[in-house]
């Protein structure tokens, strides 16, 4: 039976048991055992209490916290109405029939969400499952996790409520000599040791390149296995943009919901071995837990439902980037970072670093861009290294702005089409009719505006060749591939006020090469530019990434990847172009149905509840899928197409602990012609559709653009509504 099959793979997440000294000091811990007469959650609560009062999150032998999960019972007629209730949202996304069918060159396997949701449902009515953990580890490693997608998601309450599964050591992937294989090391044993630190040959007795990449593919939000192996690894870049993350292997990501058996054994070339405990971060609540039948009713009943918070921004410290070299300018949340390097032939070469396209303040974001740009023209800066590492997205119109500060006079595509699913085209029709003779830009009724500033209104957005939609149809009359039914292809219309320049509904900004911004200069030669990713650009860094590659003819650097020869790509994680949770469709629908009385579409709007809301921690579909202009006629998204960096580079021990090292490498490759492990950006054959020549200036002072926001004055707090707009990040954790 089912129940048998996971027990029998959580046994072998343990591996042999090898048991030897290593060399230097170490501590190793044993697992413990609970008796009949004490319950291993009661055990869990009494140790959570106890350290709660002077650790922010207390830890407990993963094994303890695996028994405590396999003790809640299950509530089979509950389960059976969330797995219900999930339905009519998986129907909204966008590339489910090519997650079924997916092109031959692309690495995952195919599945049927929907089949596998069926499946998991037919189980519970045949008693398939052991306990309410098995059920739902079930559905997150059937429906979930095949995915690979960073915009889709359903975080189970009793995976994500109470525990995160935690390795004690982290792991780096370096080469020696950066031609030579990387192998993987204990990052701890390398930064203390770098000259001694001994590669890992098995853990857990398989080999550990194989198990690192067969753990993350169970469950990873990247699309691409390169990318999903580097997130395994410690990267500085990933510790500034995740509050310290020290790669998936140790912790996060979304197989921090996935037992890894009770301790992880190193076994290492030189013929020690490491023995460690694996961990569970108690992240719930324990009060009050004591056995099965209580940790079901603290974390499995759902909670009445509360009112979904606005965005309040988050007040800054305006320290430098954690692990990062004190930069030229930086916004005070430390996004948006600029630098100059030094060294022989990099005298003339700046670094802007993104960690997402998510600020506290985007005209913030907007302003110091604008200013490292001029500012390092005017040092005599002529070449550019745009850091993409870690970047897993934010504001949509935060990446077009950037890529047109670059190219501000080579029009980006932006093609992307939606689902046309039942609820979505019902939808489309009530809000199409509603502000049929409504004027967005006199109108006093924010409900009515928010509707018509909508994709579901036809007049809104643009068509393929950049004019308006004329009819409903013009816009929604189905266009099938897969037999799925889509949208036309639409794009931004940036020339709307409401969605740009407005404080309430749009994005606070003037896009660059628009409106005031029309005719600034571009500051650098797209030959002068090189992107620098580590594999995790997602949601809106993909989109900026296109446009840069494909409008402005920008060559790419790609570190890391599995130990095998030939080419990486460096955007690794999700291309799609929207993502809305389930709570923004519950209110686009919720709002559709208030103004309607047609018994169908009311039919349809009634699928729809907030009990997998209530019942998860993040619940999101991919919406819409980016297009790219080669596909627009075979209807392929994004998501599916290979994209091969321009070259290959490998990181190295002196990159572990100096972001700037990586830097360095990316711009020799780049523009002083050093060898790649793979590939030659001198020999891309992408066309270069934009040149400038830049002469060096001498430097002159000005006031800085981003000198005049008041940092003092918080940015509006955005509703969620404005979120579900302008918003597009993964999900990674």
């Amino acid at each position: 039976m089912l129940r048998d099959a996971i027990a029998v793979a959580a046994l072998l997440a343990g591996g042999p048991d090898l048991v030897a000294a290593r060399l230097e000091p170490t501590v190793t811990t044993t697992v413990p055992t609970t008796t009949a007469s004490v319950a291993a959650c009661a055990i869990i609560s009494s140790s959570w209490a106890a350290q709660i009062k002077t650790t922010a999150t207390p830890t407990v032998a993963a094994a303890l916290a695996y028994e405590c999960l396999n003790s809640v019972p299950l509530h089979k007629d509950a389960a059976i109405e969330l797995v219900d209730s999930i339905e009519p949202y998986l129907e909204w996304q966008s590339d489910a029939a090519y997650k079924a069918d997916p092109p031959e060159n692309y690495f995952y396997p195919g599945y049927d969400m929907y089949s596998n949701l069926a499946k998991v449902k037919s189980n519970l009515q045949a008693n398939e499952y052991a306990n309410e953990y098995t059920f739902q580890s079930d559905l997150y490693n059937t429906v979930v996790g095949p995915g690979h997608d960073g915009h889709f998601i359903f975080y189970p309450d009793a995976l994500t409520k109470a525990f995160k599964w935690r390795r004690q050591r982290s792991l780096v992937s370096i080469s020696e000599d950066g031609k030579a294989m990387p192998v993987i090391k204990l990052y701890e044993d390398v930064v203390s040791s770098p000259g001694t630190a001994s590669a890992v040959k098995l853990i857990n007795g398989i080999h550990a390149a194989q198990y690192v990449e067969d753990t993350i593919n169970a469950a990873t939000y990247n699309q691409d296995v390169d990318a999903a192996y580097n997130s395994m690894f410690y990267k500085a870049s990933m510790s500034a943009a995740a509050g310290g993350l020290t790669g998936y292997f140790a912790g996060g990501g979304r197989i921090s919901l996935i037992y890894q058996g009770p301790n992880t054994t190193f076994t290492f070339e030189n013929g020690t071995v490491l023995s460690l405990e694996n961990k569970a971060a108690v992240v719930g609540n324990m009060t009050g837990v004591v056995d099965g039948d209580s940790f079901y009713s603290a974390f499995c009943v759902p909670k009445k439902a509360t009112a979904a918070s606005s965005s309040t921004p988050v007040t800054s410290n305006n320290a430098p980037v954690p692990g990062y070299p004190k930069p030229v300018i930086a916004t005070s949340d430390g996004i948006v970072s600029g630098y100059y390097l030094t060294g022989e032939g990099l005298e003339d070469v700046a670094v802007i670093v993104l960690l997402a396209f998510e600020s506290n303040s985007p005209a913030e974001f907007q302003a110091v861009c604008q200013d490292f740009f001029a500012e390092a023209v005017a040092a005599g800066k002529t070449k550019l290294v745009i850091d993409f590492q870690a970047n897993g997205g934010g504001y949509i119109l935060q990446g077009y702005d950037f890529f047109r500060q670059l190219f501000p006079n080579v029009q980006q595509d932006g093609f992307s089409r939606w689902k046309g699913n039942d609820a979505y085209i019902a939808v489309s029709h009530i809000f199409s009719d509603e502000v049929a003779d409504l004027d967005p830009f006199t109108s006093s009724d924010a409900n009515k505006i928010g509707d018509y500033e909508t994709w579901f209104n036809y007049r809104y957005d643009l068509n393929l060749t950049n004019d308006k939609f004329l009819t409903f149809d013009d816009k929604f009359i189905p266009h099938v591939f897969k037999d799925t039914p889509y949208t036309a292809i639409m794009r931004w219309n940036l020339t709307d006020p409401l969605t740009t320049t407005n404080n309430t509904f749009g994005m606070g900004i003037e896009i660059s090469g628009y409106g005031k911004l029309a005719n600034i200069s571009q500051p650098f030669a797209a030959e002068n530019i090189v992107m620098l990713y580590d594999g995790v650009c997602a949601s809106t860094c993909t989109l900026a990434s296109e446009m840069l590659r494909i409008q402005g003819g920008v060559k790419s650097v790609a570190f890391g990847g599995r130990p095998i020869e030939g080419p990486i790509q460096g955007v690794g994680g999700v291309k799609g172009a929207q993502i809305l949770s389930f709570q923004d469709i519950l209110t686009y629908t919720q709002r559709a149905a208030s103004l309607t009385k047609d018994p169908k579409k009311l039919a349809e709007f009634a699928r729809y509840s907030d009990l997998p809301i209530r019942r998860s921690t993040a619940a999101s579909v991919n919406v819409r899928d980016q297009i790219l202009r080669y596909n627009v006629n075979d209807g392929l998204p994004a998501q599916f197409v290979a994209e091969n960096s321009d070259c290959r580079l490998y990181w190295q021990a002196p990159m572990i602990t100096d972001v700037s090292e990586i830097w360095k490498a990316a711009a020799h490759a780049a523009f002083n012609g050093a060898e790649c492990a793979y590939g030659n950006i001198a020999s891309s054959t992408y066309k270069r559709v934009s040149s400038v020549k830049t002469n060096n200036r001498p430097a002159m002072t000005r006031q800085r653009t981003s000198e005049l926001i008041d940092r003092a004055v918080q940015p509006p707090i955005h509703s969620e509504r404005w979120l579900a707009v302008h918003l597009q990040k993964a999900n990674p954790y």
